[in-house]
């Protein structure tokens, strides 16, 4: 249910969303009130919950009540025409109004417009028509079709079968439960990439070798994969590979080997090495220091206390140390580039299991020359006594506990699989001046001028095989060049890649533990993977890109029977209901509506996120002025919204829930939220604990009282 359709929440956005009066169109029609009468002909008028001052060019009672249509939006005064005369009875205020419209006075026409008038919602003869012809040809109950064409003519959108579906989906679906149902209905080897994105969004991969491993194979099952080329052209897949024999690299990359109980092939404990790691990278600073003095022989112990500390077996007083050993170490911590290797080396132990780390160190064992044993062996992590086939048999060996046996690891790439990371991380991080040397560089290949005339720093920096000063490009190696700087002119590139890195970085391991990580990447992935702007970019990505909605339609356009199907459709309408829904712009403010799923949150009901935001002379949100409004089902707490207004970057934070525990929660978690604010410059105004029922009571608040608009003399309308 969206946040709208919540009666609770409902209540709090309809006290604070910016007046319809704001965004009126001419051949608008809405109803008001006369409040009262003021000289020089002005009158107070009661219209969509607002009080406004008019002034009057038509004669009209006090008490009456009036239908108005918009005949003028222009200028400093927008200009309403009085509709229907005085009426007391409703029916004949109606009835008039339809006369005046040219619509046939029905029971249904009039049930359409009392709806309407009961919303506020202001009405075109066009969408009435449109609203009341869809009801009659489709022979749809009137209660079942309201709220979906309210909501339809509330954001002024035409009343079409496509429209209808999108709404009826989006107010009576929620899209985690879409996405698990089509999940559930699709069969084995069925839409494999489609099947990767679902497991992704619900559940998250359990290594980042298991999340790149599922997107390369969905990829490779597709009649024209994407990524396979790609990689191949950038270099990071063997180009003797064809089709088939790429996918038999990853049958045998995920290939399960027998468990066995082979110890860790470390010298301290798991956790042991991670703490003491952890100490290494705060104390760097005060490491290199000591370590470039101990490096002359003559510094006694006393005066090394941090290596001391660090590495007890070599450098406290009462322990001989084994002087070979002991310069080894000191070399290593003398050096600045090694604390970055440690820096990388904990991101991974930090956020990832067992299992995990021995695909990072079977990677660096593979490598002609490894980074991270010879460097644990001087830290004392690893037996000095293993060469390096006798540590990557030792990794070989190694099968660490984890949720899933996910066997060998063995990179299918051309470099270690981190550092497949880090050049698609950095390729990315330097689009634009890759694609602008590609372009020169391109061209100048293709006419035959000299290619060492046109700049090619970035491409030096990622591709230095190809690229470097020595390299110069000839007729000879310009086939070899020309795909890679093919590749990189395509706009598509960049965006499969994109869609490859979204999934790699947010697998289980990197964000289990961090859960503001794994709220921010289902948000993006909403916000950008979800295809709610799949029109608009259809004309740029490929046709089998990896956004939710173009694999969708992909679905849909090869006819594919059966249950999946159905539930496909039923997931394109619910997302189309949301594009509908996500953002309403004006002049002065900007709403946005956003659904979250929750599976792999561990709620058990999406999140429902509204936000308001007040506009800068310029267009752009002001920062300093806006309210967000969560809607969420804890496991504990229940039913709970949460409230927050943002003013001069301070917060009012209202939290309604009925748990007795709340308050005291609150208590205990506002100094680390104070705190926590401070470092980016906001402060907490106030948080307050209300029952979750009193958002029900909370009421519109009315402005200023109409005499003293009057007082200051103030026109907003001419009538």
């Amino acid at each position: 249910m969206r946040i709208q359709g919540n009666t609770t929440a409902g209540k709090l956005l309809d006290s604070s969303k910016a007046s319809l009066l704001n965004n009126l169109k001419t051949g608008d029609v809405l109803q008001g009130t006369v409040k009262q009468l003021y000289p020089n002909h002005k009158a107070a008028i009661q219209m969509q919950g607002n009080q406004l001052i008019a002034q009057l060019e038509a004669s009209l009672s006090v008490g009456g009540k009036y239908f108005f249509q918009v005949t003028s939006n222009e200028g400093k005064m927008p200009e309403l025409k009085v509709m229907t005369g005085e009426q007391q009875n409703g029916k004949q205020l109606i009835g008039n109004l339809l006369q005046q419209l040219g619509i046939k006075e029905t029971g249904l026409s009039s049930q359409m417009v009392s709806m309407l008038v009961r919303e506020q919602i202001p009405m075109q003869r066009r969408d009435l028509l449109q609203a009341i012809q869809y009801i009659q040809n489709n022979k749809i109950a009137v209660r079942q079709a309201q709220p979906i064409l309210m909501q339809l003519m509330k954001l002024r959108i035409s009343v079409t079968a496509a429209s209808f579906q999108a709404v009826q989906a989006y107010q009576n679906g929620d899209l985690g439960e879409s996405l698990a149902v089509l999940q559930r209905s699709l069969s084995p080897g069925q839409q494999p990439m489609l099947q990767a994105n679902l497991e992704h969004v619900l559940k998250g991969f359990i290594s980042e070798e298991s999340a790149v491993r599922a997107v390369l194979t969905a990829d490779i099952q597709q009649e024209k994969p994407v990524l396979f080329p790609l990689l191949q052209r950038l270099g990071l897949v063997s180009k003797a590979l064809n089709k088939q024999g790429w996918m038999n690299t990853l049958q045998q990359w995920g290939q399960l080997v027998p468990r066995n109980q082979a110890a860790a092939p470390f010298t301290v404990s798991f956790e042991g090495m991670k703490k003491q790691i952890k100490s290494i990278l705060a104390n760097q600073q005060l490491l290199i220091t000591e370590a470039n003095t101990a490096q002359r022989s003559t510094v006694p112990v006393q005066d090394r206390p941090n290596l001391a500390a660090q590495l007890q077996q070599y450098f406290t007083n009462h322990v001989k140390a084994d002087q070979g050993a002991a310069r080894q170490a000191v070399e290593a911590l003398s050096e600045p580039k090694n604390y970055q290797v440690l820096e990388r080396f904990m991101n991974i132990l930090e956020f990832s299991n067992e299992k995990a780390l021995k695909i990072v160190l079977t990677a660096d064992a593979k490598q002609t020359k490894p980074t991270l044993f010879p460097l644990l062996q001087d830290l004392g992590f690893v037996s000095k006594a293993l060469d390096k086939q006798s540590w990557a048999n030792a990794l070989q060996q190694w099968n660490p506990p984890g949720v899933q046996n996910q066997g060998t690891v063995t990179p299918p790439f051309t470099v270690s699989f981190e550092e497949a990371r880090e050049q698609l991380q950095s390729i990315l991080g330097n689009k634009m001046q890759l694609m602008t040397e590609v372009k020169a560089l391109h061209g100048a290949i293709m006419q035959g001028t000299d290619p060492s005339l046109h700049p090619k720093a970035n491409l030096a920096a990622q591709f230095p095989h190809y690229f470097s000063s020595h390299n110069k490009i000839t007729q000879g190696n310009a086939e070899t060049v020309l795909p890679l700087l093919e590749a990189l002119m395509e706009p598509k590139s960049y965006q499969a890649l994109e869609r490859l890195m979204n999934i790699w970085t947010a697998s289980n391991e990197n964000i289990s533990n961090n859960p503001k990580e794994q709220f921010l990447h289902q948000l993006q992935w909403v916000l950008r993977d979800a295809g709610l702007n799949a029109e608009s970019s259809l004309k740029t990505e490929d046709a089998s890109s990896m956004q939710m909605k173009h694999l969708l339609l992909e679905m849909l356009q090869n006819n594919s029977g059966g249950a999946g199907r159905e539930n496909a459709q039923q997931l394109v309408h619910f997302l189309n209901g949301m594009q509908l829904n996500n953002i309403h712009d004006s002049n002065y403010f900007v709403q946005a509506n956003i659904q979250i799923p929750s599976q792999k949150l561990g709620l058990s009901k999406d999140i429902d996120l509204h936000f308001e935001g007040k506009k800068t002379a310029d267009g752009n949100i002001d920062p300093e002025y806006c309210r967000i409004i969560f809607d969420l089902q804890l496991q504990s707490m229940k039913e709970t919204i949460i409230d927050l207004h943002v003013q001069k970057k301070a917060l009012s934070i209202t939290i309604y829930n009925d748990q007795s525990t709340t308050p005291v929660l609150i208590d205990k978690f506002r100094p680390n939220l104070q705190k926590a604010l401070e470092q980016i410059n906001y402060q907490i105004a106030s948080i307050v604990c209300k029952p979750y029922t009193e958002a029900d009571r909370q009421q519109h608040q009315p402005g200023r009282k109409a005499d003293e608009m009057a007082g200051q003399g103030k026109v907003d309308f001419r009538v």
